[in-house]
């Protein structure tokens, strides 16, 4: 009985060790001194309810020892909330890396799986290294302008970083699914349209992605997804299983995200 009960302790104390993975794996190899860390609500969310956790952080110290004593845990239920917080790891004011953060349910989302995460870490570091931020979008002609204005910003000292205008694709559409045997989730979906839309495209480029959009989010019994591409695309794809809905062009649309001095 003794035995059985060591060994008991034994493997729970070995499943807590291995469950842990280190966050920042992706930047070890890094160089510190160009880096940051930026833990910030969503953008969206007027108000604010996350904002409290807000944490701007460029010391090297700091950041060092935050890659190597940062992990999240074992994966859990996939479950979130609108209003999420984003842990960002940009370098010379790029996106490295980008993690989705669940305070309330205490989770953390690695390549689409919720993991355990200690949400009391967001909160040591907002108030070691809190700070504010404003954002704003906007349009630009075409892509040479909107060039001269990201060399110029992009390394402004308020500057945290640009989300780019969508260079890649003429426009987008939605396709909504009922959630069934058949299309169970959003990869079930990507099967049966991939195909459809290779015989059209070609050698054409094009994007199918399930967005964690409002709409998508209070109705599970049914997925939206996106689909990105040409007007060629749009036209001759003909769909009976699902609905599928307006053509919307692409804007030329940037968005600027900067920290308030």
């Amino acid at each position: 009985m003794k035995f059985k009960l060591t060994f008991a302790i034994f493997l729970f104390v070995f499943s807590q060790i291995f469950s842990q993975t280190k966050l920042f794996e992706s930047i070890k190899n890094e160089n510190p001194d160009s880096l940051k860390i930026i833990g910030m609500y969503y953008n969206w969310d007027e108000n604010k309810i996350y904002e409290k956790y807000n944490f701007y952080i460029t010391d090297k110290k700091t950041i060092d020892s935050l890659i190597s004593n940062i992990y999240y845990h074992e994966s859990t239920k996939n479950i979130f909330e609108h209003n999420n917080f984003s842990i960002i790891v940009t370098k010379n004011n790029q996106i490295l890396d980008r993690w989705s953060v669940s305070p309330k349910f205490e989770n953390i989302n690695i390549k689409g799986q919720s993991h355990k995460f200690d949400i009391s870490i967001l909160g040591k570091l907002a108030k070691k290294f809190p700070f504010k931020y404003n954002w704003y979008k906007q349009e630009f002609k075409n892509r040479e302008d909107f060039e001269k204005f990201y060399s110029s910003k992009i390394n402004e000292k308020s500057t945290l970083f640009i989300y780019k205008p969508n260079f890649i694709y003429d426009g987008s559409f939605e396709i909504q699914f009922s959630k069934n045997e058949t299309f169970i989730h959003p990869k079930a979906i990507d099967e049966y349209l991939r195909p459809k839309l290779e015989k059209i495209a070609k050698d054409e480029k094009f994007s199918i992605s399930y967005i964690l959009t409002e709409f998508n989010m209070k109705n599970r019994d049914q997925y939206t997804m996106t689909v990105s591409g040409s007007k060629n695309l749009f036209n001759k794809l003909k769909e009976k299983q699902g609905i599928k809905g307006n053509w919307t062009p692409t804007k030329l649309e940037a968005q600027i995200f900067e920290k308030i001095e």
